[in-house]
């Protein structure tokens, strides 16, 4: 089962943060009733994905740990989500498709190229981390292409006084067949691809980058969850205090809260890589469901 304790030692493991910190956040989080409290030892409340979500937010919204509660109400609640794909028709389809649960549609505003996304933060949130169990987040990798130009080729381009290569577009490249994209099998979250989840705290926004590897990072994609358009504030601000998570942070809570793995081991980090690899040798289209773990 897993309680508060198990839940606070996995996420201080993978996010570096001390195990105090972490259960500070917790327990002034619980105390707010956002949290499932019973009580202790066998009798201690089991923990769920809302509450992962709710301890990451917390953890996310603010650096002052007593404020924990006040966070994340403000964060859950925030609204106006959008969609905004950046690299053409193949990652907006995706990207849409993913977001099906959530009602996304496109916005009908002249010169906005972006879907609306319907309901919270906290609600999308919750979807995200249990997208990393169910392989959805995978999935939507599998149907975009990441690739690079191999070292020892540019070096060997780079030699070429004359190389006609050398400035070409990644695009070309592949058309021309000189490199070829990752299969998808081979795609590894954190190297070839990476979510990013970006809480701004002075501004209350949330900010989720999509981004591969084309040569370089490329975000394909931003989901956005604010108190205005793009989840940015009016006025102009000098400051900016951020908090970042990966999806590796959200995967480790996720087996945690599903019973896959200990604290401990999901610290190393290796079960949530042994998760994703999972997931993209898998049937292409067809969702994985996380096989146990050894713990």
């Amino acid at each position: 089962m897993a309680t508060l304790s198990s839940l606070v030692e996995a996420v201080a493991g993978v996010t570096g943060l001390p195990s105090a910190t972490v259960f500070a956040y917790g327990r002034f989080a619980r105390q707010a009733g956002l949290i499932g409290q019973s009580g202790r030892g066998r009798n201690a409340a089991e923990m769920s994905i809302e509450d992962a979500a709710n301890l990451l937010i917390a953890i996310g919204g603010t650096g002052v740990t007593r404020e924990a509660g006040s966070a994340v109400e403000t964060f859950r609640n925030l609204k106006n989500g959008r969609f905004y794909d950046f690299q053409g028709p193949d990652f907006l389809t995706a990207g849409t498709s993913f977001l099906a649960i959530h009602g996304v549609r496109p916005d009908s505003s002249p010169g906005t190229r972006s879907s609306k996304i319907q309901g919270d933060f906290g609600r999308f949130f919750q979807f995200l981390i249990n997208s990393t169990l169910t392989g959805q987040l995978a999935n939507l990798f599998r149907n975009i292409p990441a690739a690079e130009i191999p070292s020892d080729l540019w070096a060997q381009w780079i030699s070429e006084k004359n190389s006609p290569h050398r400035h070409k577009g990644i695009e070309d490249l592949i058309k021309e067949g000189l490199i070829t994209p990752y299969p998808p099998e081979s795609l590894k979250f954190g190297e070839h691809i990476n979510v990013e989840v970006r809480f701004n705290r002075l501004v209350p926004s949330v900010e989720i980058e999509f981004v591969r590897d084309w040569d370089g990072p490329q975000v394909m994609g931003v989901v956005t969850f604010g108190p205005d358009r793009g989840g940015k504030s009016k006025g102009a601000h000098r400051l900016q205090i951020t908090a970042s998570f990966t999806q590796h942070t959200l995967a480790a809570a996720a087996l945690v809260i599903d019973n896959k793995v200990s604290p401990s081991a999901v610290a190393t980090l290796k079960p949530v890589d042994a998760l994703f690899a999972g997931q993209f040798s898998a049937t292409r289209g067809k969702p994985h469901r996380s096989p146990e773990t050894e713990t």
